[in-house]
């Protein structure tokens, strides 16, 4: 009789026959009956029922939320208090974290895997390997098993880990957490630097790495090495995406929840309905995990059903994992993000659809039912500018030793975006410079905006400690208060610590070029600055929307890698330059994504440092730029090298225009990331700017008194009136 070896009957052990997340029901959606009828009056009035589950109409989360922010965020405290306090979980087991084979496998003591949704790793046969990993499945909205939840990866959990990966048929990772953070290993690499890594029978190999302000995407393509001449080219290998969130603070929450939220979306839509479920992970698995998770699910329910329950949600999903969501910081965080979303609406709007976005701003009667979601301009706008700075946001340009260095009262950085100067020993105000920083799309200090030098020494001063060396001039010199601040012919400026010397200038070119040397008096350090000069863009000179175009694609053809920040100057570090720095930065995004959401970049740059958009006219016109570049894309924005990410820019009508000085006046404009791969950088650049309507005053507009501005003499510019503590570490 023939006899078979058993090994050859055993079924394959390299993936899950089934990860399809099947449907989950929504017992942690209901509302608890009330206690009694007292406590029902309450439930509506002053939140201090025992259970706050139960879903809250969209449009009445705003006051819920405002409700919990009450008198020092009470609200808040009372049902994160409720949480954490929950004894249902206690009784959760968790043998497996606790088995002397697997303790070292936790990153953390106290964060372990509770046993009935664990996640096990499918037995090796012929092979005695651990099927432990410190992970957990974790339930979305109407979806079983939607996410897991996992620590960050050790050296010796880097083999379980991509095992799981593997088996569980899984596309997207999505971390939230840098390797070190406050000298704290957090994390650590468990994919390769470049080329290819060997981690147990799983080959992963980095094939691409797209590098953003806020997040990182890469990609990995993963092989198991046991499959061999697989008829299906899936069942050898597949595409991993990796998600990486860069911008989370070492310590508390991030300062805006709009990155966040755009980030949970692409990263949670990017997962195929095919695929398995989504791996969460920080550094323990539970403080920012649960964020994410919660944030996501929350955002599926306003979709879905126009409702949010995060307290029912959370303390659902803590039954699978313990401590998600870890600090009452995070809780609060995650309720002020949803409710930004909510206001914000549907602002990331794919290439092809924003022709009829950019028709429904204009017209909103004409919206459909479908269409409802984008909110209209004006609406749009009060968000934007909702950031009113207070007097500790202003601390430093309020100084009376700095109040003098600012041209325009009411455009000044706010302390956390402000560009610092390497201080004088013992000279008050000698760090400050009316100058801030503002995102692009690859860097979250991409650009600085700045006023007309008052003092030219400050200004190269600046240069020198951020390392500008690309300089982009949109004021004008007027020989009175706007004067030459750069150094011609044989001139020299010279400080304590370099020279700045003129080394050659061009004007055969649409705008003058100058190139600067920096030279360190105390060793050969050099920084070459090249000075591009505009008349007075895109006020002059500008015949059309396509010309609008030329000073910003002339600028990124003279950008190099890794070479600092852009500094761009107009009269008082305003409108111009803002909308310079957006415009680069949308073209990037669109070219990237093929989507654009100027709702959240212009919002990110007002709050960076607000007055910057003085109307709803600023605002619209970013759109109608980019609508230029959106609608012919072959050949906007295949200008961009393939690996490049790259912007949209705009203009107006004519327009009356606010000067410090409160006059008014008119003239005419015209109607209307990089990728990075393993073997390099691709490193050219797109830039451009902004124009207008008819323009409200300033004061209206901004909520400034525009009696506080300077006077003006030249009209033809605008002017504007974690804290997740465990066993010491940050999860």
């Amino acid at each position: 009789m023939l006899e078979i070896d058993q090994r050859y009957l055993q079924p394959p052990y390299y993936y899950l026959d089934n990860t399809h997340c099947a449907p989950a029901a929504l017992d942690w959606n209901n509302r608890p009956p009330p206690r009694n009828e007292a406590d029902a009056a309450n439930d509506e009035n002053d939140g201090r029922r025992r259970d706050y589950s139960g879903p809250i109409e969209v449009g009445r989360f705003h006051d819920h939320v405002q409700r919990l922010h009450a008198d020092g965020d009470i609200g808040f405290s009372r049902e994160y208090d409720s949480i954490q306090n929950d004894p249902t979980n206690e009784g959760n087991s968790s043998e497996n974290s606790q088995h002397p084979d697997n303790k070292p496998k936790n990153r953390y003591l106290n964060i372990i895997a509770y046993d009935h949704s664990r996640v096990q790793l499918l037995p090796m046969p012929g092979q005695k390997i651990s099927t432990y990993i410190n992970a957990n499945y974790i339930d979305g909205f109407l979806v079983s098993k939607a996410y897991i939840g996992t620590q960050g990866p050790l050296p010796s959990t880097f083999d379980c880990f991509w095992r799981m990966i593997w088996e569980q048929r899984v596309t997207i990772i999505v971390m939230i957490t840098n390797l070190v953070e406050r000298g704290r290993r957090k994390c650590d690499m468990y994919w390769p630097k470049e080329g290819s890594e060997l981690y147990g029978f799983i080959q992963v190999k980095l094939v691409k790495e797209d590098v953003m302000a806020t997040y990182t995407v890469r990609t990995l393509v993963i092989r198991h090495t046991r499959v061999k001449r697989a008829k299906d080219i899936s069942m050898a290998e597949k595409t991993v995406y990796q998600y990486h969130y860069t911008n989370w603070p070492d310590h508390g929450t991030p300062d805006h929840p709009l990155p966040v939220i755009s980030f949970v979306k692409k990263s949670s839509l990017a997962n195929p309905p095919d695929s398995g479920p989504i791996v969460v992970h920080c550094s323990a698995g539970v403080g920012r995990t649960g964020t994410y998770i919660v944030i996501d699910a929350m955002l599926r329910q306003i979709k879905a059903r126009g409702e949010v329950n995060v307290f029912g949600f959370l303390k659902h999903i803590r039954a699978q994992r313990n401590f998600l969501v870890q600090t009452e910081e995070q809780y609060i965080f995650i309720h002020d993000a949803l409710l930004e979303a909510i206001d914000a609406g549907e602002t990331d709007i794919p290439r092809e659809q924003f022709a009829r976005y950019v028709e429904v701003l204009q017209n909103p009667d004409s919206r459909s039912e479908d269409e409802r979601a984008w909110k209209v301009l004006d609406e749009q706008f009060q968000q934007v500018i909702k950031f009113k700075p207070r007097d500790f946001n202003l601390v430093s340009a309020n100084k009376p030793v700095n109040q003098k260095k600012n041209r325009c009262a009411v455009l000044v950085p706010i302390e956390s975006a402000r560009v610092h100067l390497t201080p004088r020993p013992g000279e008050d105000g000698s760090d400050y410079v009316n100058a801030s920083w503002l995102p692009g799309f690859h860097s979250l200090r991409e650009f600085i905006i700045t006023q007309h030098p008052i003092a030219k020494e400050e200004f190269w001063k600046m240069c020198w400690d951020h390392t500008c060396q690309l300089v982009v001039m949109l004021s004008i010199i007027d020989g009175e208060e706007f004067e030459k601040f750069w150094p011609e012919a044989d001139e020299v400026i010279k400080t304590d610590v370099f020279t700045c010397v003129q080394a050659n200038v061009n004007k055969s070119t649409p705008f003058i070029t100058r190139e600067f040397l920096l030279k360190s008096l105390q060793d050969d350090f050099e920084i070459r600055t090249k000075f591009v000069q505009s008349l007075n863009w895109p006020h002059q000179g500008v015949a059309s929307i396509k010309n609008m175009y030329d000073l910003p694609n002339y600028v990124t053809s003279l950008q190099k890698e890794n070479q600092g920040p852009v500094c761009i100057v107009d009269r008082f570090g305003g409108t111009e330059a803002a909308t310079f720095c957006a415009l680069v930065t949308l073209k990037r995004h669109l070219a990237y994504e093929q989507k654009v959401d100027i709702y959240m970049y212009a919002k990110l740059y007002h709050n960076k440092r607000p007055g910057l958009w003085l109307s709803v006219d600023d605002y619209m016109k970013l759109h109608l730029c980019v609508q230029t570049v959106s609608s012919e894309p072959e050949k906007y924005l295949e200008e961009v090298p393939p690996d490049l990410y790259t912007l949209a820019n705009g203009v107006s009508k004519t327009r009356t225009t606010s000067n410090c000085s409160g006059k008014s006046s008119n003239y005419s404009d015209p109607q209307p990331g990089y990728s990075r791969s393993p073997d390099g950088y691709s490193a050219s650049v797109a830039v451009t700017i902004e124009q207008d309507g008819e323009r409200p005053s300033t004061s209206k507009d901004v909520g400034f008194s525009a009696g506080s501005l300077h006077d003006s003499k030249n009209d033809l510019e605008r002017v504007p009136p974690e804290g997740m503590e465990s066993e010491g570490a940050v999860l």
